[in-house]
């Protein structure tokens, strides 16, 4: 009887388990997991007992629930490269009274009656940092939200689509400046999204890079044709072996997208923020003369000092780039 009630469970749940099956980690786990969800589905729908799954999901507004979106939404085509016009040819200049050039308007001034809007985003390195600018508010700028989604990122749209939410947060809440955290869960071969007929290779290769460089690059024209600046957190200087292999990959390309766009978005390199005076890994550093934990056991997040620090060189960027 308990495997009876068992298997129920799994066919009144098959479309849960198809969707943790799918957004597992490229690997054995993911393929086998998938080889057993996808007969549950088929049998549960022949059955029709998904539909009193599908009801209760539309009386909770979750009716996409199980929907597994990979969509990379980017709506601006790819930056395409012109060939220069050739010289004309000289000519004898016709001399003129100069006219006066037009004065341009100085930058908008951000005050407590029109504060900078700064939206905080990403992975779970994106929280405390994004609590250290909120601790530094002041009236001239406002950080409007900060939105921590563990284990999501550029890669996965399957897990959390940031293409999608991305938009829809500008449009929500009006921000001039999105300071993004993403790479550290994208670092790794497998990818989503990937166009129609393409293949990716591993974390690093060629064709990697391309993607993860569009995407980041899509991003970053999507927001500043909407008048948004983009902050790129880099991925801070890691304790172990596996993650200084593949941050770095993450880094140089959010570097080399941001210098590529250098009106609309900067890069915060946060590797040589927290490393140490030799360039290696230290969970501690002095901060005004005092020894400062700066990382969690992990070796990979911040401590609310190490969040302070990042939100200082946000903010020293923001102050080049704003006027308060």
């Amino acid at each position: 009887m308990c495997l009876l009630a068992l298997f129920l469970g799994a066919l009144l749940n098959a479309e849960g388990l198809r969707k943790t099956a799918e957004i597992q980690p490229q690997g054995v786990r993911r393929h086998a997991a998938i080889a057993l969800a996808r007969p549950l589905v088929d049998v549960s729908r022949f059955l029709h007992l998904s539909t009193p799954r599908h009801d209760l999901q539309a009386a909770l507004g979750r009716q996409h629930w199980d929907d597994i979106d990979t969509r990379v939404q980017l709506t601006l085509p790819p930056t395409k490269k012109t060939v220069p016009a050739p010289p004309k040819p000289k000519t004898v200049p016709v001399r003129h009274r100069p006219k006066p050039k037009p004065k341009k308007p100085g930058p908008a001034r951000y005050t407590a009656a029109h504060p900078l809007r700064i939206w905080v985003a990403g992975d779970s390195l994106a929280e405390v940092p994004g609590q250290g600018l909120e601790r530094a508010a002041k009236p001239s700028f406002d950080v409007v939200s900060v939105e921590s989604r563990l284990s999501t990122g550029l890669a996965r749209p399957d897990l959390y689509n940031w293409f999608t939410r991305i938009p829809e947060a500008v449009h929500q809440m009006s921000i001039k400046v999105a300071v993004f955290s993403f790479g550290a869960d994208d670092a790794h071969d497998y990818m989503t999204g990937v166009p129609a007929g393409e293949t990716i290779g591993p974390l690093g290769s060629p064709t990697w890079d391309a993607e993860y460089r569009r995407r980041v690059d899509g991003v970053t024209r999507e927001l500043a044709a909407q008048g948004v600046y983009v902050v790129w957190l880099g991925l801070p200087i890691p304790d172990g072996p596996g993650f200084k292999h593949s941050f770095p990959i993450v880094n140089r390309i959010l570097e080399s997208v941001a210098k590529a766009h250098p009106r609309s978005s900067t890069f915060v390199d946060t590797w040589h923020l927290l490393d140490d005076a030799h360039g290696r890994y230290t969970a501690y550093l002095r901060v005004h003369g005092k020894l400062t934990l700066m990382r969690l056991p992990d070796g990979v997040h911040y401590t609310a000092a190490a969040g302070d620090l990042v939100a200082a060189q946000v903010l020293k960027q923001l102050h080049a780039r704003f006027a308060f």
